[in-house]
């Protein structure tokens, strides 16, 4: 569980469940969901003070909790706030294509 204190000073709760989603629980009175027509789902929820979460983030930007390293992939209401619906982060530790295609001047990399 990694719990996030919002700038005014509600805590939420994220607890990591068995199938991999995750359940965000605290004071969703005054919140924002941002809600896309064409497929009838949440995209994004902001509760006043944060955290804003979105879909397709990854939650451990946004939580900091190194269990959180999951792909957030849709928001399912739940009495006590939210299930975050997510994927696994899939990456490769030794893929260095980021470094690729890349210029050195006067010992910069630019």
């Amino acid at each position: 569980m990694v719990e996030y204190k919002n700038r005014y000073g509600d805590v939420y709760t994220f607890t990591k469940q068995e199938n991999g989603d995750v359940l965000w629980e605290g004071n969703f009175e005054h919140h924002r969901i941002g809600y896309d027509e064409d497929i009838k789902d949440p995209i994004y929820v902001d509760p006043s003070g944060g955290p804003f979460i979105r879909k397709g983030q990854m939650l451990s930007h946004t939580i900091y909790g190194d269990e959180m390293n999951v792909i957030v992939e849709s928001f399912e209401p739940v009495e006590t706030g939210y299930l975050i619906k997510t994927k696994p982060h899939e990456y490769d530790p030794n893929d260095m294509s980021h470094l690729e295609d890349r210029d050195t001047i006067g010992g910069l990399t630019v």
